[in-house]
């Protein structure tokens, strides 16, 4: 043992869920280490889907126009039965959102970007770094890192975030129960190129023939990944032949599989960490949930974790707001998500991968008629989006006083964007940018003559909290009121994970200043 440093935030693992965590505290100017005991970054590419809600938890964070330039945009899934193609379900159009449209991304590149971006805010992912031990108390968390080397260093932490994976050191420290199963079949991966089938290289083939089912994803520029499902239980990697034989027997006709560059074979495990919060101690991304491939939600969900945790852990940092309301909300909103996509994964893997003629005549017909039902495909595309996410508990979704069956924009649920009028220099501009920052946003909706009095709230304006007037004409079409839902004078107060607060009425400021005083107030914790 060397030396004790100190730091705010001390993180494991540099992964997706990490790296989005540690710019996300940066982006309040809080002290982070960002430790991975890999000596590099991982080059194959695990996860290959950004969607809608992660871009919009990205925008604030100086990473978007590179995450929009380096990745594809997802058209389709298109599903088959041998020779037929069943249906077509549209996923890259019709996403209300200000990014409607999946990225097919590489997380090799994900990562890349995002630790770029933060090495630009000053920090650098210390690599070959082990946590390997800690001991956590009221004030404070004190870690054990083994650097490559084997050079140990004790760390003095206010907070510790695992986010170091499914078989994560922090969740198996504390106790913290993975609750779920391990799917008992084999599953087999390749990346690999293809030649033939006609294949849209921004479509999602899921084809079943012959009691299989093959899944092809299209990433990078001329790369598929396929799935496939072992008939045994052998573990050892498959063969491009192996891989092969499954596209003849199972996917699309005439496909021929070449150049392979990662080929596995694994058991998908659908589990869920049974807290995510122990006193100082918090788990995020595969730490918390692990579950199948299907629907690619897994990086996803794990990079809205972190947008959820960061806030509330500068604030916490900061002397804001209800320390402990803030941060015991963190478990109270995304853990629900998680048990919602680790559900939903399981039964898109069992009715993709399900064998049997009876299933396959039930599962053929209904790929038929849901390409023909356009409510069908808008379910499908909000459900993949992770844009129509409910936080419906919880203490600060409480304090927001929410409806009993809370709507877009409504407690609890995603802001929208929309165009309005800047008054300070005439130009039309997108609410979207506004809402993306280290900070509140109070949309007030008012008449000219007759402006909402802001006094009560008027301690709380600043950088912690932006203000955003719309009248008619700064709204001038009612674009915004009507994105909204407000028909009279009112203001909807939106997070800085573009989640809205609170709202109400012109009289309802009250309301307000009990939110802002929770959440933006001075708190003698910290």
């Amino acid at each position: 043992m060397t030396s004790v440093a100190q730091t705010s935030v001390l993180i494991a693992g540099a992964g997706p869920t990490g790296l989005t965590l540690a710019l996300t505290l940066r982006s309040y100017g809080v002290n982070v280490r960002l430790i991975d005991r890999l000596a590099a970054p991982a080059t194959v590419s695990k996860a290959l889907a950004v969607w809608s809600g992660s871009l919009e938890a990205l925008a604030g964070l100086g990473v978007i126009d590179k995450f929009v330039a380096s990745g594809a945009r997802l058209d389709s899934l298109t599903f088959g039965d041998g020779r037929h193609r069943l249906g077509r379900l549209a996923v890259g159009a019709g996403i209300d959102s200000p990014y409607p449209y999946p990225l097919l991304l590489p997380q090799s590149r994900t990562e890349e970007i995002l630790s770029e971006r933060l090495a630009e805010v000053g920090v650098k992912v210390e690599r070959g770094a082990e946590l390997v031990g800690f001991a956590h108390d009221e004030t404070g968390v004190t870690a054990r890192i083994r650097h490559a080397g084997g050079a140990e260093e004790e760390v003095r932490t206010l907070y510790l975030v695992g986010a170091d994976g499914a078989r994560s050191i922090v969740r198996q420290s504390l106790g913290v129960t993975f609750e779920g199963d391990t799917e008992p079949h084999i599953y087999l991966l390749g990346d690999v190129k293809i030649t033939g089938g006609g294949l849209d290289h921004r479509t999602i083939y899921i084809w079943w023939h012959q009691g299989g089912t093959v899944a092809l994803f299209p990433f990078e520029e001329a790369t598929w990944r396929i799935f496939a499902m072992r008939a045994d239980s052998a573990d050892a990697p498959p063969t491009l032949a192996e891989l092969q034989a499954h596209m003849d027997r199972h996917g699309p006709p005439g496909a021929q599989l070449h150049d392979p560059t990662w080929l596995s074979a694994f058991r998908i495990n659908e589990r869920l960490a049974g807290r995510y919060r122990m006193g100082r101690i918090f788990l995020a991304g595969d730490a918390a949930h692990i579950h199948s491939p299907a629907g690619g939600q897994g990086m996803n969900t794990g990079i809205q974790d972190a947008t959820n945790l960061g806030w509330k852990l500068a604030h916490a940092l900061r002397g804001l707001g209800n320390a402990e309301l803030l941060l015991d909300s963190y478990e109270a909103e995304r853990r629900p998500v998680a048990r919602e996509v680790v559900d939903g994964a399981a039964q898109k893997l069992r009715a993709a991968f399900a064998t049997g003629m009876v299933v396959r005549l039930i599962r053929d017909l209904a790929m038929v008629v849901a390409g023909k039902l356009p409510w069908v495909q808008k379910k499908l595309q909000e459900e993949l989006s992770e844009t129509q996410i409910v936080y419906r508990g919880g203490p600060l979704v409480e304090l927001g006083v929410p409806p009993r069956h809370a709507q877009r924009t409504d407690v609890g649920t995603r802001a929208r964007d929309a165009d309005f009028i800047d008054p300070q220099n005439g130009q039309k501009n997108r609410l979207w940018p506004r809402l993306s920052g280290p900070h509140h946003t109070l949309l007030v909706f008012e008449d000219a003559a007759a402006p909402i009095p802001l006094d009560s709230i008027a301690a709380y304006r600043g950088k912690d909290l932006a203000l955003i007037r719309l009248d008619a004409k700064s709204d001038p079409g009612g674009q915004v009121r009507d994105r909204y839902h407000i028909g009279v004078p009112g203001w909807v107060l939106v997070r800085p994970d573009q989640v809205v607060a609170a709202r109400g009425g012109a009289r309802d400021l009250a309301r307000l200043a009990n939110y802002l005083d929770h959440v933006l107030g001075a708190s003698a914790t910290s």
